[in-house]
């Protein structure tokens, strides 16, 4: 399902985007991680459908091998909850450090996961295409082929399977890999070319070239980004003046009390503000919908 929040202002996607991977990276604090996994999870919801649930099996390993790496390896911390065979200590604080990394892990990667919906490749050109153009294309064009690469091999390995159902064992894998493999380089070349050929024929790299956009930064992509400035600004001085902040070693503890519950309120609205745009924008259409 497209998100009503991807039809704002490119600028306005990637402020959004830029503040809550930041704090995503930064916040240690366990109440702000959480809000962002909670407000990621939804987003990425709303954004990837039907695949979310595919994402998230990949995704969920990886958190809890975060989670367990790190008492493994490190075994600071007050509290012994047991020793190892090799007579280290795994401690509460460990444990408590690993869940943090795994939950900031997974934050990140479900934020991406809204980004790749939102943040088009028309939309990376528009912002950047002036300042950095060669830059912003390459990114744009490497964004856009990962995704058609992956979904071009899963079309060729299925329709491999189809042709030649009757090979089996190993053997017969490994040579149906190297034709997938063939044929999606093949297929990557010849795409290349086109796409030089068609970019030389619309006027790529000559002087003064202009370049047609249907974005228009309205009143409205104002007033959402500035509540995204002020929200962002909120936060960012409750992270600097400490009220957001949070340790794990020696012993756990950090901000608490309704100076830190009010910094994580402001951090709540900067990660839910695309759920409650769409809520927004939901009513309205329903509202209008009951008048006609």
């Amino acid at each position: 399902m497209r998100s009503g929040f991807a039809r704002l202002h490119p600028l306005v996607d990637l402020t959004f985007f830029v503040l809550v991977l930041a704090f995503a990276m930064f916040l240690s604090h366990p109440a702000v991680q959480l809000a962002g996994l909670v407000c990621a999870a939804l987003f990425a919801l709303r954004c990837t459908g039907r695949g979310f649930g595919r994402r998230m099996a990949m995704l969920l390993p990886l958190m809890l091998l975060a989670a367990v790496v790190n008492p493994l390896v490190s075994h600071q911390g007050v509290t012994v909850l047991f020793r190892f065979p090799s007579g280290n200590a795994c401690t509460l604080e460990s444990v408590l450090y690993g869940i943090s990394a795994a939950v900031r892990l997974g934050t990140a990667v479900l934020w991406f996961m809204g980004w790749n919906a939102v943040m088009t490749s028309d939309k990376f050109v528009y912002l950047f295409g002036r300042i950095l153009p060669s830059l912003s294309l390459t990114l744009s064009m490497g964004l856009r082929f990962v995704p058609r690469l992956l979904r071009r091999t899963r079309e060729v390995a299925q329709a491999q399977k189809l042709a030649r159902p009757a090979e089996r064992g190993w053997l017969a894998g490994i040579r149906r890999a190297g034709r997938v493999v063939s044929i999606v380089v093949t297929w990557a070349l010849e795409n290349a070319l086109d796409t030089a050929d068609s970019m030389k024929s619309r006027g790529y790299g000559l002087p003064k070239r202009t370049a047609f956009s249907l974005f228009r930064f309205t009143l409205r992509d104002g007033i959402c980004l500035g509540v995204l400035a002020a929200l962002g600004g909120i936060v960012l001085a409750g992270s600097l003046t400490g009220g957001l902040k949070w340790w794990y070693y020696p012993a756990p503890g950090g901000a608490t009390g309704v100076q830190a519950a009010l910094w994580t309120a402001a951090f709540v609205l900067l990660a839910a503000f695309p759920l409650i745009f769409d809520a927004k924008e939901a009513i309205q259409w329903r509202a209008s919908q009951s008048r006609t």
